[in-house]
């Protein structure tokens, strides 16, 4: 059994996804349940976690009544505001759904880059971990010093970094983000998703090129604490689906068979307790 830890799905006319345009060809159409199934099961995903794709409430509770309906979805990572005084009563709404495994805030977009270390998120970040919801980092190699500070302040709470923190890989830039991701790997509560590295390249990508990252990122986190996942529908700025996953097993290749179940399914399943 394999999870992918990591995809989203969108309806356009919803109206939500603010950071979507048409240049986005590949992207500019809705995303379904029914594109996604043969696509798993064709590499035996049993399992999948939807991600958030917009920073508004009702697009979790589309995702949530998406991940009802599904078989294959073992949960959704929603967003919430974290600023807000009512974010506890919305939290409490969410979690009726037994499918919300947690939250992710969309920091890479946001103009601030120490944002997460504001003192007025304290209280909603702290009911997150009451309410056993973990944390997916959303974050670019600027905003890794100030995780490492994030990730020392709610050291109660599960955090995984998004897309192995989207390494700047065109510009061959990788000694700070091995120095600041080798301080992450050292926190107990700190996790990595094996993801989005194709898309920071580009469709002409090769795998000369991410390898020293991919690399780098396996040896560095042990395979309890790496979750492997597509950001389909993303990925396909880049890759197909089945095409992605037979890389990732091919760079796990010298890993044991108990090891990459870890990489490729029990990481997730214990992170987002599935």
């Amino acid at each position: 059994m394999y999870i992918d830890s990591h995809q989203h799905f969108w309806k356009l006319s919803r109206g939500d996804y603010s950071w979507m345009s048409s240049e986005y060809k590949p992207l500019y159409k809705d995303f379904f349940p029914s594109d996604l199934e043969p696509l798993i099961k064709e590499k035996n995903i049993s399992k999948t976690i939807i991600v958030q794709a917009a920073d508004t409430v009702a697009e979790t509770e589309f995702t949530l009544k998406l991940a009802k309906d599904n078989d294959f979805v073992a949960g959704v990572v929603g967003w919430v505001d974290l600023e807000s005084p009512k974010t506890k009563e919305t939290i409490d709404k969410l979690c009726e759904s037994k499918f919300l495994k947690g939250v992710r805030p969309m920091i890479h977009d946001i103009e601030n880059d120490e944002w997460m270390l504001q003192d007025n998120l304290n209280e909603n970040i702290n009911y997150l971990a009451n309410k056993n919801l973990t944390f997916d980092a959303l974050v670019r190699p600027q905003h890794l010093k100030h995780l490492i500070k994030f990730v020392q302040k709610y050291d109660f709470l599960p955090i995984v970094i998004d897309h192995i923190a989207k390494p700047k890989i065109l510009n061959s830039e990788i000694e700070e983000w091995k120095k600041d991701m080798k301080d992450l790997s050292s926190y107990q509560n700190v996790f990595c998703k094996f993801s989005g590295v194709l898309t920071e390249v580009g469709a002409d990508y090769s795998k000369i090129q991410i390898e020293r990252y991919v690399d780098f990122i396996l040896n560095l986190f042990s395979p309890n604490k790496i979750m492997w996942g597509s950001d389909w529908p993303v990925l396909t700025m880049a890759e197909n689906y089945g095409n992605w996953f037979d890389l990732a097993m091919d760079f796990c290749s010298n890993f044991s068979e108990s090891e990459k179940n870890m990489i490729f399914a029990n990481t997730a399943k214990s992170f987002y307790n599935i």
